[in-house]
């Protein structure tokens, strides 16, 4: 008798846990995790190495793992637009003017 309970106490558990499956996300930066986005119209067109960067007045400015600084309208600290991407970092990384 007691197998019998821990078995259907274990199948109850187990349906319990199923839920529903999570929704779609509806954000690009959400729907390709692990995946290099496009850049942003803030980015669009220049690439830049650190060197490039530094060498234009810029600082490095990396994602945080949100994609935010590959959204269109992304600002950096200082307000102003970024130069370029900077492929750096897992999640990419910007040029911002300082």
């Amino acid at each position: 008798m007691k197998t019998s309970s821990l078995v259907a106490a274990c199948i109850l558990a187990l349906a319990a846990c199923g839920g529903e499956p999570e929704p779609t996300p509806t954000d690009p930066a959400e729907e390709s995790v692990g995946e290099e986005l496009p850049p942003g119209p803030s980015t669009q067109g220049a690439t830049l190495s650190v060197d490039e960067c530094e060498a234009q007045g810029g600082t490095i400015v990396g994602d945080i793992g949100d994609g935010a600084i590959h959204r269109p309208g992304y600002t950096c600290p200082s307000g102003r637009p970024p130069l370029g991407s900077v492929p750096l970092g897992i999640e990419g990384s910007v040029c911002c003017p300082q």
